[in-house]
């Protein structure tokens, strides 16, 4: 039983004829009497609270993603003739961020009633939800009946699949373009026959179909596109470097994110996709393959990816790919530039990649960093942040100069921007038709 702030006050008021049964002889009987009729009205309300009868639960979306505003729903059914007061906690895991602690709802008789939060999970895996907490307002305010209703669950969750599952749901070129991806299919430019269609204005003439042309009487273009079937390799930095938290999530995770999203459209563009996750060595490595099949296999994959404190080993990595990638491949890489000597390590091996490949990296920018030294520095201590953060920012410019040379394409931008920048340089790459 818990008193609610109603009964405490009336208790709190009962003191005043206790104190005045001091003065007044011949009161106190009728003040133990009231006394008592309270204490009595007390554990009725908290009887009739407990007889409540509610059906509670909760219902979960299908699938969590991380870093992403959960939506989960909970579930009050009334099956009683009178209205009560509810208030509900949910046991929701220690990782998870939500925004209500407490809710409480009024729950007509005979009725159902619903109310839902949002779970912020800010790391992937798997997880556990408890019970549900109801406390039950008795008929006359007094107490409260708190009881836990059986509800523990375990859930997995998963990257932000969310650009994906949009794409999913894109058919029209339009869509892709308010997606801000460029067109998956570029026409007058690639290597293979996609259709014939009327000439346009602003058409190659190298690309009019003459004998197409001459058995309709009109002028007809022919329509090429990139090249399908062909080989994207996904690497995936779980390194050190990759444990350090960027608007919320870890680098790993933006990676993880940004690297599902160009899977989707590699998938979705008939090529053949793979993926390595390393650190200190190669910890998962899946062969290129083709269909949703494939995109399932590389989501299992990197569901389960966790960041090694260790150092990278690039050298590793690159010379078990030079074994095992026969076909020249697409490499994408992501990575992070923000330690000199390891990020130095990888400058050769890449340089040898290209030779045969076509190497991409991409990385998260350090926005705290640069806006750090967007103000002024108010004191001394600050002005060394501001001088160790500039030294940062020069090295890690300075590394992505000597990254990019000979055939390496280095990305690096924004959190948020990460995965529309692969997908848009895995589109560019394929457009000019280098693979």
């Amino acid at each position: 039983m818990i008193p609610t702030g109603r009964l405490w006050l009336t208790l709190s008021l009962l003191s005043i004829p206790t104190i005045v049964a001091g003065f007044i002889e011949g009161v106190w009987p009728l003040v133990v009497l009231v006394d008592l009729t309270v204490v009595l009205l007390g554990l009725a309300d908290f009887v009739g609270a407990r007889r409540t009868a509610l059906q509670v639960w909760r219902e979960l979306p299908s699938r969590l993603q991380v870093g992403v505003e959960n939506r989960v729903v909970l579930h009050v059914v009334n099956p009683g003739s009178r209205g009560v007061r509810v208030a509900l906690k949910d046991d929701a895991p220690d990782e998870f961020s939500v925004n209500r602690e407490v809710s409480t709802l009024a729950v007509s008789g005979k009725s159902r009633a619903r109310l839902h939060y949002l779970a912020h999970p800010d790391k992937r895996g798997r997880f556990e939800f408890g019970d549900l907490n109801v406390r039950v307002l008795g008929p006359l305010g007094l107490t409260w009946h708190e009881r836990r209703v059986p509800a523990a669950v375990a859930v997995s969750v998963f990257p932000d699949m969310r650009g994906a599952s949009r794409l999913l749901l894109s058919d029209a070129a339009l869509d892709f373009v308010n997606l801000g991806l460029r067109q998956l299919r570029r026409d007058g430019r690639g290597s293979e026959f996609a259709r014939l269609r009327d000439y346009a204005q602003g058409d190659s003439v190298r690309d009019v179909d003459w004998k197409a042309t001459a058995r309709r009487s009109r002028p007809v273009t022919r329509v090429m596109e990139s090249e399908r079937s062909q080989t994207v390799l996904i690497g995936v930095d779980a390194g050190r470097s990759m444990a350090a938290r960027v608007e919320g999530l870890t680098k790993l995770d933006h990676a993880v994110n940004a690297a599902l999203f160009l899977a989707f459209v590699a998938v979705k563009n008939g090529d053949r996709v793979g993926l390595v996750v390393f650190a200190d060595g190669v910890k998962s490595y899946l062969a290129p393959g083709a269909g949703r099949l494939q995109y399932r296999k590389i989501v299992d994959a990197l569901y389960t990816a966790k960041t090694n404190l260790t150092y990278v080993d690039y050298l590793a990595l690159f010379k078990e790919l030079n074994v095992r990638l026969l076909k020249r491949s697409l490499l994408c890489v992501f990575t992070d530039f923000i330690d000199e000597d390891q990020a130095a390590t990888m400058v050769d091996p890449l340089r040898r990649l290209a030779k045969r490949h076509v190497p991409l990296c991409l990385s998260v920018k350090d926005a705290a960093l640069a806006r750090l030294l967007q103000t002024p520095p108010p004191d001394a201590e600050i002005a060394y942040q501001h001088a160790v953060a500039s030294e940062l920012l020069l090295e890690r410019e300075a590394m992505k100069r000597k990254v990019a040379q000979d055939g390496v394409t280095v990305v690096d931008v924004e959190a948020n921007e990460l995965g529309l920048a692969a997908v848009n340089k895995y589109l560019e790459i394929k457009a000019r038709g280098v693979l």
